[in-house]
Formats: structure tokens, sequence, C-alpha cells
């Protein structure tokens, strides 16, 4: 019924226009009703800053390559804002994985946002709809042999100037024998707001 009214009346004002007797177009047209719901949709995307990063996680021991390619901070969730009145904020970290074949499990998790002590795990699954609609893919989890590219959502409670992301690899015991694996963790340094 919506869209009926809608087209009648843009079926008025093209019959009004063509009678108004003025062969000039107007100089100011007004855009549709969709047309500035779709503009206001895709506006927090196109003001979300990207902060390019080169920084390389190498796991030799169970053969995963980890590329922390991407920043952003201050990530605008319209369901979540809550976080950012309370003076937190929510950080995407984009990561490019690709795990080892030598050992099954792959890279399932084990990532984390750090400050001061303070921790923060990952909170993608809360906003995933709001990052797709922004043109950020979330990242998935990548199975042995696997590669996967995309964001990680953080929701950071208390905003800190500066991050680090934390990659730790748990300790594990090999099937059929064999040294165990120890726990290890990689941290690097995010760029500062």
């Amino acid at each position: 019924m919506r869209r009926s009214l809608a087209a009648l009346a843009a079926a008025s004002l093209f019959t009004l226009a063509a009678c108004g007797g003025s062969d000039e177009p107007s100089a100011d047209p007004k855009p549709s009703a969709e047309a500035t719901t779709e503009a206001t949709t895709e506006a927090p995307a196109a003001s979300q800053k990207k902060i390019a990063i080169d920084e390389t996680i190498k796991d030799d021991v169970m053969g995963h390559v980890i590329k922390v390619t991407g920043l952003v901070r201050d990530f605008s969730s319209a369901d979540h804002a809550n976080i950012t009145e309370d003076g937190g904020e929510w950080v995407l970290v984009e990561v490019d994985v690709t795990a080892g074949e030598k050992y099954s499990g792959g890279v399932q998790g084990g990532f984390k946002l750090t400050s001061s002590g303070e921790l923060a795990g990952p909170a993608t699954g809360l906003i995933d709809d709001e990052l797709k609609a922004a043109g950020f893919t979330p990242w998935e989890t990548a199975s042995a042999g696997e590669h996967t590219k995309g964001w990680i959502a953080f929701q950071v409670n208390s905003r800190f100037d500066a991050y680090q992301l934390e990659y730790k690899r748990g300790a594990a015991s090999v099937i059929g024998g064999g040294d165990p694996i120890d726990e290890k963790i990689w941290k690097i340094d995010l760029p500062t707001a």
C-alpha cells in the first residue's frame, strides 16, 4: 500500500509538471524518500576511517600465518550506542588468516584487545548485521588448511588511546605422541587514535 501511494504521488507530480507550461527542468530536484533512506543508511559506512596495518604473526609450530591488515576506531553501532555513550567504543581489527595444515584445529579464535591491563574479547556476533551493512565482512574461523579474511569487533567499555591485539595459541597435546605444544602469546601494537 505504501509503495502504491508513493507511485500515485509520483504520477501526480509528473502530470502536474507536464501541464505546468514551463519547459525548464527544476533546478533543485528533491530526492525520493527511498533515495534519502538509502543515503542515510550508507552514511555511517562512509564515515568509518579505516587505518591500514601491515603486521604478521607467524606460528612456525602450527604453521599459521595471521596478517593484521586494518583497524577502525569508534565504529558506529546504532543497536549498541550505549557503549559509546558510556565512554567506550567499538574497535574493529581486520585479520587475514591462513591456518596451517600440520595439525587439526586451525585458528578458531584466541584474539583479544588489551590496554593498560584491561582486556576486551571479541564481540563480533553482537553487531555482525551492522558490520555487513557498513561493508565490513565479519571474520570467520579457519580450519586446518583454510584461508579466511574479515573483521573482528571488540566491545571496549572504557576507551583508551592505544591498544594491543593479542593472539594466543593454546597449549595442546599431539595425538599419537610427540612433544606437547606450549602456549604462546603474540602482541601487536595498534595505531593510536
